[in-house]
């Protein structure tokens, strides 16, 4: 049906159809025959031709054939959903001022409202249907297609009316009075349609003044007729968005537009703001000299306002995501570090090693997924930021199938790896490692046990090219488009308990393109496995670093101060299992009493602690004279908590749940 948009596109359909019926037409459009008798009684009192339509495709077909005043347009559909007929209509030249109202039979959420009105909708109406409201509704929307037809019919008589005033000036002067009084019967016709308007309409002069303004105008802004032609366009026009709208006006006047639309705020007679959305024009003289300016204006206050509390629930949304992020890294944190702990007991046979290895991989999964969260909230809220290095692409790859090899192992595949060599990247290592891994591990997810993983690299110009590629459960070709949008994820098996929170391809996108990159995904379908591809900018070789490894095996004294009790006793049994001698206690005034007489080495402290912060114990600690090493252990890691932690006298900041590798490293560091 896109096809058939898009070849009657080419062959001219921009041109209105040559004929506007007396009686306006309905279309209904809802794939239960039942709905359609419904609504073609409720609206049998109204002057209308309803004609039905089964299926988004016949809808578009019936569209191609004649003009509608309105569109009831189902959402739930089998073919093609109402959101995307909606998009198809909007596309379309001739269609895409068509009055669509989506009629649901189930509940929509907020962003469902959104989306329909991001393709063009006017309202919802929900099932079952109010039958008042839907009649008042179209019976709206018919008189303002039927004012318009009418308008364009006058438009026309008085276009006829001037060309025969031209043909019979030189024959005779009193068929020439008879045209002309024709003439003004017809503007006569003409102002008085614009006086009953539901819109705003407005003419000034070139430099702002109002010449004339009709009653919806002033019934918008809330001044007479007469206190506007005292007045200008300027002066009611919000301070903020008045460089905006001169910016057009001028456009018009280089003859670059000969129109424009723009969304713009009035400051009413009574100090209220009302949102407008205006369409400006030039009319010109014989000669083609620009004589007045004309604005046909509409009213958008609810709407904005609508919108505004869409943006304002997004944003709640993400800050909530963040919070619960970090909320779940408490009880994390014990888990991971109760699974190391285990792993260093002695005497423990295959099946208990295998139970904890269950524990250990599934609280790493999870913890993957609240740094997916935080990762989707600080992308949205525009908080993260890119460490970037010269970095060989080889290196990000080696770290991404690391992080993926239990999962591999675990399902028994075979990743295979292609790499050419002296790809360098400007590049964020850790956020690159992040993106390859994310793809990798989706492949890994996607695919049959035993299955095979194929990663390759190379040079395509001045772009590195990554691609995974899997033959497991593939990509229907409806939800290829929307793969990289967030919680966009297929219908799966019940079987497809890996399948995550459907945010990973997002953080990749966003991830990617802040590199001046892409990612893209292909597929053949369901069952034909998908491949999945990133391009990124290569940079100038740079020098890899020789490695320093940390200093181990030395036997350190470690306090830990934590309130969860939990996160910091399994935390001291670990240390406790690699040899250190190690004290652990639960409030901050324990903290400070317990490192005088412990002399600790190394205090991990919690810096969400109770009464009296992390940051405040590690300033009493200095003032006292504590010489070992603070490190920071939080469920908040964003750099700016690193900065303050540094400022604060911290060694290290870690952030919960802690790899315990990490950990070493950084107890052990010089």
């Amino acid at each position: 049906m896109n096809d058939l948009l898009l070849t009657s596109r080419a062959q001219g359909s921009t041109r209105e159809p040559a004929f506007v019926p007396a009686r306006a037409s309905i279309l209904l459009v809802d794939d239960k025959p039942a709905r359609l008798l419904t609504y073609e009684a409720i609206l049998s009192g109204l002057e209308v031709n309803c004609v039905r339509a089964h299926s988004g495709t016949e809808a578009l077909e019936k569209l191609m054939a004649q003009p509608f005043a309105v569109i009831l347009l189902d959402v739930q559909m089998p073919d093609i959903d109402g959101f995307e007929v909606a998009r198809l209509i909007r596309q379309h030249p001739r269609l895409e001022r068509m009055p669509i109202i989506f009629v649901t039979g189930v509940n929509v959420d907020q962003l469902d409202v959104l989306r329909g009105y991001e393709v063009g909708a006017i309202d919802y109406i929900a099932v079952p249907v109010v039958p008042e409201i839907l009649r008042s509704k179209v019976a709206v929307l018919i008189e303002l297609y039927q004012r318009r037809a009418e308008l364009q019919r006058l438009n026309a008589e008085l276009a006829m009316a001037r060309t025969q005033l031209a043909d019979e000036f030189s024959r005779d002067t009193a068929d020439h009075r008879r045209t002309e009084a024709a003439l003004r019967d017809s503007e006569r016709i003409f102002k008085a349609l614009v006086e009953n308007a539901t819109v705003g309409v407005a003419r000034n002069t070139l430099d702002g003044e109002f010449l004339y303004t009709n009653p919806g105008f002033c019934q918008m802004v809330g001044y007479g007729a007469d206190e506007l032609g005292q007045m200008t366009w300027q002066q009611i026009t919000h301070p903020d968005d008045l460089e905006m709208d001169l910016a057009q006006v001028k456009r018009l006047l280089a003859g670059e537009d000969s129109s424009y639309t723009i969304e713009k705020r009035y400051i009413r007679k009574d100090g209220r703001i009302v949102w407008v959305s205006l369409h400006g024009s030039f009319v010109r003289s014989d000669d083609d000299k620009t004589t007045t300016a004309m604005a046909v204006v509409v009213d958008i206050t609810e709407r904005r306002q609508a919108d505004d509390k869409l943006r304002l629930a997004d944003r709640r949304k993400d800050e909530f995501l963040a919070m619960l992020a970090h909320e779940l890294r408490n009880p994390v944190a014990p888990i991971l570090s109760v699974a190391e702990a285990l792993k260093h007991l002695p005497g423990r046979d295959d099946r208990q090693q295998a139970l904890v290895g269950i524990v250990q991989r599934q609280a790493s999964h999870l913890s993957r997924l609240l740094d997916d969260l935080l990762d989707v909230a600080r992308i949205t809220q525009g908080r993260i930021q890119l460490r970037r290095e010269v970095v060989a692409l080889s290196d990000c790859v080696a770290a991404a199938c690391e992080s993926i090899d239990p999962l591999v192992r675990a399902r028994h595949q075979m990743l295979r790896v292609e790499q050419d060599g002296g790809l360098w990247l400007d590049a964020d290592r850790v956020r690159v490692a992040q993106c390859v891994g994310n793809l990798l591990s989706n492949a890994a997810k996607y695919s049959e046990p035993g299955s095979e993983i194929f990663l390759r690299t190379w040079r395509d110009g001045n772009h590195a090219v990554l691609t995974v590629r899997d033959d497991g459960a593939g990509i229907a070709p409806e939800l290829l488009p929307h793969v990289f949008e967030l919680f966009a994820q297929d219908e799966r098996a019940l079987d497809r308990t890996q399948g995550g929170l459907g945010i990973g391809l997002t953080v990749t996108r966003n991830l990617i393109q802040m590199h001046g990159g892409d990612v893209t995904a292909a597929s053949d379908g369901p069952g034909r496995g998908a491949t999945f591809t990133i391009r990124l900018p290569l940079t100038e070789p740079g020098v890899e670093a020789a490695s320093t490894a940390p200093v181990t095996g030395k036997v350190r004294r470690v306090l830990v101060i934590d309130d969860n009790r939990d996160a910091a006793d399994s935390m001291a049994v670990l240390l406790q299992l690699d040899g250190h001698e190690v004290a652990a206690v639960y409030s901050s005034g324990e903290g400070l009493l317990k490192t005088a007489s412990f002399a600790p080495d190394i205090v991990l402290l919690d810096i969400g602690l109770p009464q009296m912060d992390g940051y405040e114990v590690a300033r009493r600690l200095i003032e006292t004279g504590f010489k070992g090493r603070l490190i920071a252990i939080s469920g908040y890691g964003e750099e700016h908590d690193k900065q303050r932690a540094a400022a604060a006298g911290f060694f290290a900041h870690l952030s919960k749940p802690v790899d315990y590798a990490t950990l070493e490293k950084v107890m052990a560091a010089p």
